[in-house]
Parts: C-alpha cells; sequence; structure tokens
C-alpha cells in the first residue's frame, strides 16, 4: 500500500485536482486549522476516496513538519508520500512510486545547499517518498522550525548522514510552486531564522565528528 501525507491549510479550490492526483492511495490529510468549509470538504473528499484514508484536525495550525510527522504515524502504507496540495497529476504517476526501494528516498526535482564551501545536495518537499521504516529509521522530520521552508533540507542532510540515496526520478506531476504559502500570511518571514538553525545543526554536526 502507498500513504500520501498531504496538510491542508484552506485553498480548498485545490482539492479536485488534488483527489484526482491521490485516487487509488490510502491518504492522510492532516487539517492545519482550515475554516471550517474547508474542513467539510477535505472530509468528504477522505470519505470519497476510501481505502483507509484518514482525516486529522489540528485547531491550531502546527505547521508542515509536525503535520507530517502525525501523518507518517498515522499511516498504514509500506511507502509513504509526502505529498503538497498544490499538485497536478497527468498521469498514474502512482506507478512509478510503488517502485520505491528501500535505503532510499526520491522526488521529482532536488536542489543544493551550500554550508561553509559544503555543498549539501536534498529533494525538495513538495513530493517526496521512501519506505516508511526509512522514514521512522531517521527520527521522521525534524520539529523546530519557526514558520516554513528548510525543512526538507534538513531532512535530507539527516537521511544522507544515516547512509540513504536521494534520488530524483521523473513523475508526471505538475507543482504548482508557491501556490499556498504565497496565500498564507507570515508563511517567509522565518526563512532566514530557519537557514540559520539548518546551518548551525550541520556545523555543530561536523564540530562533532
Amino acid at each position: 500500500m502507498i500513504s500520501i501525507v498531504t496538510p491542508f491549510h484552506n485553498c480548498p479550490e485545490l482539492i479536485p485536482d488534488y483527489e484526482k492526483a491521490a485516487q487509488g492511495s490510502q491518504v492522510i490529510v492532516i487539517d492545519n486549522a482550515s475554516d471550517d468549509d474547508t474542513a467539510a470538504e477535505l472530509q468528504m473528499m477522505v470519505e470519497r476516496l476510501g481505502n483507509d484514508s484518514k482525516y486529522i484536525r489540528n485547531d491550531v495550525n502546527q505547521g508542515y513538519s509536525k503535520a507530517n510527522n502525525q501523518g507518517l504515524a498515522a499511516s498504514d502504507g509500506e511507502i509513504v508520500v509526502f505529498l503538497n496540495s498544490d499538485i497536478k497529476a497527468t498521469d498514474n504517476w502512482l506507478d512509478r512510486v510503488q517502485n520505491a526501494k528501500k535505503g532510499a528516498f526520491y522526488s521529482p526535482t532536488t536542489g543544493v545547499r551550500v554550508v561553509d564551501g559544503e555543498s549539501i545536495r536534498y529533494l525538495e518537499g513538495w513530493c517526496l517518498f521512501g519506505h516508511k521504516s526509512d522514514f521512522e529509521m531517521i527520527g521522521g522530520w525534524h520539529e523546530d522550525w519557526e514558520g516554513m521552508y528548510w525543512e526538507d533540507n534538513e531532512l535530507c542532510w539527516r537521511a544522507e548522514r544515516a547512509g540513504l540515496e536521494l534520488k530524483q526520478v521523473f513523475l508526471p506531476l505538475v507543482h504548482l510552486s508557491n501556490y499556498t504559502t504565497s496565500r498564507t500570511p507570515g508563511a517567509y518571514d522565518k526563512r532566514p531564522l530557519n537557514q540559520q538553525l539548518f546551518e548551525r545543526i550541520v556545523r555543530e554536526d561536523r564540530n562533532a565528528r
């Protein structure tokens, strides 16, 4: 089974495309304090999707990483996909996801950060997947972030430190980049602080070796 974990915060206009893309999987929706109308629509979507899909409601927005960890804990699939709500599928992308091997994380898109001259590769978190046991092995998502951004950087850095591979794989998905964050007041405000936290984590680990 494949489990898809997605935090939602309002933007109900994304539900139709998301629902089409998620067909055939177990979906774990983490509702991060959406308004009542959106919450009702999300619950109905989860019921329609079936496959033991689950709706989890947070009355206060818990952020991206905490929501992902809630979904990871609730998931039943051998493979877990952390997927943003602002996506569209152009084909049956889950056929490729089900071929994921243990010992690796996957994403359609990658990037590189540089900390003190050291290049650190990461997979972008809008669609990041692997075996549940591998996510559990590294302790899930680090939660000590303010706001959003840099969560996927730290997760992938820690994954490589634990011996996991980072692999880019083509998926027939379209990401409406920054759609939800641009509609969330203050979403970018803490980005510099999160960058500093990530760099501090890397430096402290390097100094401890």
